[in-house]
């Protein structure tokens, strides 16, 4: 065996490039931080900053030189009353009720335009996005001029016979919160959904019906766990913002659907009580991140169990 001996020159040159050449791998390792500085920053100086202030303030913090007293009576009085647990219990069922009725319709709808809807896919995406390009104080007034009094449902009803005098139940209730809420936010359901179910190769379908299985078996072991990062992502954008919407039962609920959205509002404009009104502000953002994290743990189940 003969062994070649190297250049000294050639040597020379290796071990001059040899620094040059990691140099600008070393340099390089800092810019993913780089570039994460702005959204950080960012991201401290319009959210945790503020969080940090509405802290302050819903403990205690004086405001425009007013004594500071450090206490938590105002999550204690906000607990403790009975009024606010029953404004909590009815924010519950009303935000619960509008997201499943998003979900019964989403769902379906979203698979109608991911599977079935063909050349009609692309219009009937467009025109979920251009739903929700209105205004959402016009669609609630919209919706008090269809269920009102002198609406136009309760004079076609009367125009048809089927009713002598206007139906006062139509507006003003739970359900009218409960129709306006899952109407104005329908289109944050369905294209998350329908985003995950493009996702999903047909295939999958015909082959579970080569093998028996049902609709509801197809849509209960392979629709729905393939879809839940789609649910997921729809409880995030519609679930969350639905404890704190206070338009929609201001302008068509009653006393009965008083909400805890309508009760920070009150509290901070009318009432001039920053502390609870802080306070319940971080609480509602508390169970915020709890129900993100049950919904993230509910959208890894990638199959279910018979």
């Amino acid at each position: 065996m003969t062994l070649t001996a190297i250049p000294p020159n050639d040597v020379a040159t290796n071990s001059a490039e040899g620094p040059s050449d990691r140099g600008p791998r070393t340099r390089s390792g800092w810019l993913p931080a780089a570039y994460l500085t702005v959204p950080l920053l960012v991201l401290v100086c319009l959210f945790l900053v503020p969080m940090a202030i509405l802290a302050l303030i819903s403990v205690g913090m004086g405001i425009n030189g007013a004594e500071s007293i450090w206490s938590v009576d105002a999550y204690t009085s906000l607990i403790t009353d009975p009024l606010y647990l029953e404004i909590a219990k009815t924010t519950v069922i009303i935000a619960t009720s509008a997201m499943l009725i998003q979900l019964v319709v989403g769902v379906p709808l979203a698979y109608v335009m991911a599977f079935k809807a063909g050349r009609f896919e692309i219009p009937l995406l467009l025109g979920l996005v251009v739903l929700d390009e209105l205004n959402p104080v016009v669609r609630i007034y919209a919706w008090r001029m269809l269920l009102g009094r002198n609406g136009i449902l309760n004079g076609a009803l009367e125009s048809l016979g089927i009713i002598d005098q206007p139906i006062d139940a139509l507006l003003f209730n739970k359900a009218a919160v409960i129709v306006v809420l899952s109407t104005g936010w329908i289109t944050y359901t369905i294209i998350p959904l329908y985003a995950s179910m493009k996702a999903i190769d047909p295939r999958l379908f015909q082959a579970a019906q080569d093998l028996g299985a049902g609709w509801w078996t197809i849509a209960r072991r392979i629709l729905l766990p393939l879809a839940a990062p789609g649910i997921f992502i729809a409880i995030l954008l519609v679930y969350i913002p639905l404890f704190t919407d206070f338009a929609a039962p201001s302008l068509v609920g009653g006393t009965s659907s008083y909400m805890l959205g309508q009760a920070v509002n009150d509290l901070i404009l009318e009432q001039g009580d920053l502390a609870r009104g802080s306070a319940l502000s971080l609480m509602l953002l508390a169970l915020s991140g709890v129900l993100a994290v049950i919904a993230f743990r509910l959208s890894r189940i990638n199959r279910l169990e018979t």
